[in-house]
C-alpha cells in the first residue's frame, strides 16, 4: 500500500529548511505532497517558478488559499489532510496551525493519533545562530548577498519570464540584451549580476542588469541579460530562467553613454575571471 507524507507550511522559498522536511518525507513515504498555504507572507518565487522547483525535488504541491482555512480549529485543520490522504504529517519542531495559530507539536501528536496520522517532528534548520527563514532570504537578496541567499536556499535563487522586444538600447551599445518579462517585482537589490541562463535546455553564463536603466532616463524596472560573444536566435516569446549567481555592483545613473560602455568593459573583466576561477571555463 503506498502511503502518503504531507508536510505542511507557506513554501514560499523551498530552502534548506523546507528541504530537510522533504528529505525526511521520503524516507519515509512513497509519495510526496507539499501543503502549501497561499496568501499570507513573502513570496520569493511565482507560482511557475514553484513548480520549476517541486518537479526538481520530485514532490507534488496542493495549495490552500489561507482565507479558506483561517477560521479552522487544529482538529478540523487535520480533517483536511486526511481527506488529502495524508498518512504522515512532517513538520518542524516550532509549527504551529489552526486558527489563531492555537495548535502546535504537542496538539498535532494528540489530534494525529485520534484520526490515524503519524506526526513526525524534525529540528528545525539553523545557520549561524539564525533560523533559516524565507524573510531573512528576502533581506540577503534585497542587499545583494545573493551568494549567502543561494546558500540559505540550497540552490541559486532564479527568475523565469519570457523573452520579449525591447528598445534595442543594448545592440546599438554593442551589448545586444534579452530582456525578460516578469509577471511581478523581483526581491533583488538593482544592479548588476553575474548570471546563468536556461533556454530550450541550453545554458549560457552572462551579465544581467537588474533595474530602471536611471542613464537613459528608465521608470520601469528591467531584467535584461547580456550573453558575451554568443549570438543567440531570435527568442522573442521563448520561456527562460535566469540564475543569479554574484552581485557585482549596485545600478547607477551615468553622465554618458561611453561611461556607461566603459563600466560594461569593466563588468565582462569581472565576468571573465569569474568563469576562469569559479565555473572552469574561459569566455
Amino acid at each position: 500500500m503506498q502511503r502518503t507524507c504531507c508536510t505542511v507550511g507557506k513554501f514560499n522559498a523551498f530552502h534548506i529548511g523546507h528541504q530537510k522536511l522533504i528529505k525526511e518525507a521520503k524516507n519515509r513515504c512513497d509519495k510526496v505532497l507539499i501543503i502549501s498555504i497561499q496568501g499570507i507572507g513573502k513570496e520569493l518565487f511565482s507560482q511557475r517558478e514553484r513548480e520549476e522547483i517541486s518537479k526538481r525535488l520530485k514532490v507534488e504541491i496542493v495549495n490552500l488559499p489561507f482565507s479558506e482555512i483561517k477560521e479552522l480549529s487544529p482538529e478540523e485543520f487535520f480533517h483536511i489532510l486526511k481527506n488529502l490522504g495524508c498518512n504522515t504529517v512532517v513538520v518542524g519542531k516550532d509549527w504551529r496551525f489552526g486558527k489563531d495559530r492555537k495548535g502546535g507539536v504537542k496538539e498535532a501528536l494528540e489530534i494525529g493519533k485520534r484520526l490515524g496520522i503519524e506526526v513526525v517532528p524534525v529540528e528545525t534548520v539553523n545557520v549561524e545562530g539564525r533560523k533559516v527563514g524565507t524573510s531573512l532570504i528576502e533581506s540577503l537578496l534585497k542587499e545583494g548577498r545573493v551568494e549567502e541567499a543561494n546558500k540559505l536556499l540550497g540552490f541559486p535563487y532564479f527568475a523565469i519570464g519570457e523573452v520579449v522586444k525591447g528598445k534595442g538600447i543594448g545592440r546599438k551599445m554593442g551589448f545586444p540584451t534579452l530582456n525578460v518579462k516578469r509577471d511581478k517585482e523581483l526581491p533583488l537589490k538593482e544592479g548588476v549580476y553575474l548570471v546563468r541562463v536556461k533556454i530550450d535546455g541550453k545554458e549560457f553564463y552572462g551579465l544581467s542588469n537588474y533595474g530602471k536603466r536611471p542613464t537613459f532616463g528608465g521608470k520601469e524596472k528591467w531584467l535584461e541579460i547580456f550573453v558575451p560573444q554568443r549570438e543567440l536566435p531570435e527568442l522573442y516569446g521563448k520561456e527562460v530562467k535566469v540564475e543569479f549567481l554574484k552581485f557585482l555592483r549596485p545600478e547607477k545613473a551615468f553622465k554618458s553613454v561611453e561611461e556607461l560602455k566603459n563600466q560594461i568593459k569593466l563588468d565582462l573583466q569581472t565576468f571573465k575571471s569569474f568563469l576562469e576561477e569559479e565555473v572552469g571555463r574561459e569566455l
